[in-house]
């Protein structure tokens, strides 16, 4: 289960200052609106490039037999916006920096594997010094696509995408395997990254397999295959608004320490000091979660199929849907949603949220300790039994819409807490479910 981490001020606070300027590999680009091998192939507008292994300086760059760059970075850096650079099959020991309208396309098992590389790019984060950023790819650029690779070895995440500078948005994740990444969390962590840093009694994970960490809308991460990762796939308001995205058809199963698919908001800034919701500064929204299959996730830690939470006062995870999935073996309920306990004047926004039409079949395996968490949990609250669908709050009040939902071979179908309203509850099936709906415990 994904909660605040103090450190996350730090991405915050690079949003309030502004600018942020980036150092590191990668510093010039392409996407993918050249796949023709033929015309002006370079640089004179969109363009295909190749990378292979064996690609040398001065061929002809046809084809993956001619191909004249050995790394993909330095046929990033070659590339002219809007080209198209085609990863040949091969395995590539690097990290891969992408910051202008750029397509990647693997061919033949074309795998970025992390493993031992030490990552060359930074942010600042004021007013400590510059943060390396661990993952294998890194977007920060609207109109990227990158597909159809094998991602893996890294300490961070296997793909992160964020607005640093201004939002980014048509930021397509397809058809990639996102395997053993996200691996430097732990007690102490394994690594210095400081999305790997410990939260009181919550151990660090590193970002999770595909992580769209803030300032990202109208993207789509679908067809994926995530996998063996802490977590899988994450959207958070790190640096700003995530909002209008797809995650879609993906299968997210067996990321051990996580939650499989994660909708959390991490900044205080989501909400105005009356509780409004502030979009155009931060807020995790409008997001659809559809067609996955989402299995075995969390079973060595703490995290559910799907999770909706907010990390404290003033942020905002709502108006998202959960939509055909199936979801099942995961270590907490299958979709779970928590909300805290807040002090006088103090305002989150976990409102708007749909679970529809979804197969969930057993979850929480492990049970959901909420009395020995941090608030939200007042004493003796928890749901130790198998659940589809939990929905807590610690006195925040929540209205969603649960219905249509097909829950089967669970103790109890949904769990919700007092301050919760569910809309659709009769709409929904149950089959070999003890109790249905088990409400205002």
């Amino acid at each position: 289960m994904r909660l605040a981490r103090t450190v996350r001020s730090l991405f915050v606070a690079a949003l309030v200052v502004g600018t942020v300027a980036f150092t590191g590999a990668g510093t010039a680009f392409a996407d993918g609106n050249g796949g023709s091998f033929h015309g002006d192939h370079h640089h004179n507008g969109p363009a295909t490039l190749f990378v292979s292994p064996s690609g040398q300086t001065g061929n002809s760059d046809w084809s993956c037999d001619t191909a004249s760059y050995s790394t993909i970075g330095a046929a990033v850096s070659a590339a002219s916006p809007w080209a198209t650079i085609v990863v040949c099959g091969g395995t590539y020991h690097e990290q891969v920096v992408l910051t202008q309208p750029l397509s990647i396309e693997g061919r033949n098992n074309a795998t970025i594997d992390e493993t031992g590389v030490t990552p060359t790019f930074s942010v600042p984060m004021p007013p400590g010094p510059d943060v390396m950023i661990y993952a294998a790819v890194v977007i920060i650029s609207s109109n990227v696509e990158v597909q159809d690779l094998t991602i893996t070895g890294a300490m961070g995440e296997g793909i992160i995408a964020a607005g640093l500078a201004a939002p980014i948005t048509h930021v397509d994740i397809n058809h990639n395997k996102v395997v053993k990444n996200d691996l430097g969390g732990g007690v102490p962590p394994a690594s210095p990254y400081f999305q790997c840093a410990a939260n009181g009694q919550i151990p660090g994970d590193c970002g999770e397999g595909i992580h769209l960490a803030g300032g990202v809308a109208w993207s789509d991460v679908s067809d994926n295959f995530v996998s063996g990762n802490s977590g899988g796939i994450l959207l958070s308001d790190d640096v700003g608004p995530t909002h209008d995205n797809v995650v879609e058809g993906n299968t997210v199963t067996k990321n051990l320490f996580d939650c499989g698919i994660t909708v959390p908001s991490h900044n205080g800034n989501a909400l105005d000091a009356n509780g409004n919701p502030q979009p155009s500064v931060a807020g995790v929204f409008n997001n659809i979660i559809q067609d996955n299959r989402i299995t075995d996730n969390g079973t060595l830690g703490e995290g559910a199929g799907v999770l909706f939470a907010n990390a404290g006062p003033g942020t905002a995870s709502y108006n998202n849907s959960v939509i055909d999935n199936y979801i099942a073996g995961n270590e907490l309920s299958g979709v779970t949603m928590h909300a805290h306990t807040l002090g006088p004047g103090q305002f989150e926004d976990l409102n708007g949220n749909n679970v529809v039409g979804n197969w969930i079949g057993k979850n929480n395996t492990g049970g959901d300790p909420l009395d020995s968490a941090p608030p939200p949990a007042p004493p003796g609250t928890s749901d130790k039994v198998t659940t589809g669908v939990l929905v807590f709050s610690g006195g925040t009040p929540v209205s969603l819409r649960i219905a249509h939902n097909h829950i089967f071979d669970n103790e109890i179908g949904i769990w919700l807490s007092a301050p919760v309203t569910a809309h659709g509850l009769d709409d929904n099936s149950f089959h070999d479910v003890t109790t249905s709906v088990s409400a205002n415990n």
